[in-house]
């Protein structure tokens, strides 16, 4: 096999494994997500200097997750397209589908709630992680090339 295949198919197994964390979250009970959202918030009261709610704790969980998924789908689609716009392209598809997967998951179970805004939160984290990962990916790359020239 191919590095270069080897490659695409750790970037898709980890990218697979990430969205099924994703969906498992969304398909837990409200009493356990609560227990777990205040677990959070507990600990980041300890290192943070000011008062966090519930709610930003929730709404950072949100970003974090589909920032991370946008990492994931970018380095996938970053490696394997031709142009810096067709990986974003797809990374950001891949951000919006799960984002609406995530949501309508919510929706069939008891206590949870689907939110229009939160698939807008989980696209803006989608995309800010897409774009890092992408841009780094450039910068790497004119770096790569301004060494060849040299």
């Amino acid at each position: 096999m191919v590095v270069k295949e080897k490659r695409f198919l750790i970037c898709l197994a980890v990218l697979l494994i990430w969205i099924a964390f994703i969906f498992t979250r969304s398909l837990q009970p409200t009493d356990h997500s609560n227990l777990e959202s205040q677990w959070v918030l507990d600990l980041l009261q300890k290192f943070c200097p000011f008062s966090l709610s519930m709610y930003v704790v929730r709404k950072l969980a949100h970003f974090i997750e589909f920032a991370v998924l946008g990492m994931l789908a970018g380095l996938l689609f970053g490696g394997q397209c031709k142009s810096l716009f067709s990986g974003l392209l797809l990374a950001a598809l891949t951000g919006v589908i799960i984002a609406l997967g995530d949501e309508t998951i919510q929706l069939f179970v008891p206590g949870r709630t689907s939110r229009v805004s939160d698939v807008w939160l989980d696209i803006a984290g989608a995309s800010a992680g897409t774009i890092l990962v992408l841009l780094g990916k450039t910068v790497i790359q004119r770096r790569t090339d301004d060494g060849d020239k040299r």
